[in-house]
């Protein structure tokens, strides 16, 4: 079911998704921002329902997309690798925003 908490799994996927496609260097500071904040709503989630390791890695993908001290891997094939595995994660986490109490 889709619904107003689905942009936050859903945004970060289809940003990462064009970000395969060769971008200007603002597009991908936006994506920065759309990701990073999206981990963050879903580490509070984690938090709210005791998913330690959730916590954990929803705050490891925040620091590692946070627009304001970029992480460069300075390769674009390592990029898309790290995409595909963050897009995963949001993806099979989508469910826990169907908990979280409004």
């Amino acid at each position: 079911m889709i619904n107003e908490k689905s942009i936050f799994w859903i945004a970060p996927i289809v940003v990462m998704a064009i970000g395969v496609l060769p971008m200007p260097y603002g597009y991908y500071s936006l994506s920065r921002l759309v990701v990073c904040g999206c981990a963050v709503y879903f580490a509070i989630a984690s938090k709210s329902q005791n998913q330690d390791v959730f916590i954990w890695v929803f705050g490891a993908l925040a620091v590692l997309y946070n627009p304001i001290i970029p992480v460069h891997l300075y390769e674009k094939e390592i990029w898309i690798i790290v995409n595909l595995v963050t897009a995963a994660v949001f993806f099979f986490k989508r469910n826990l925003l169907s908990r979280v109490a409004d």
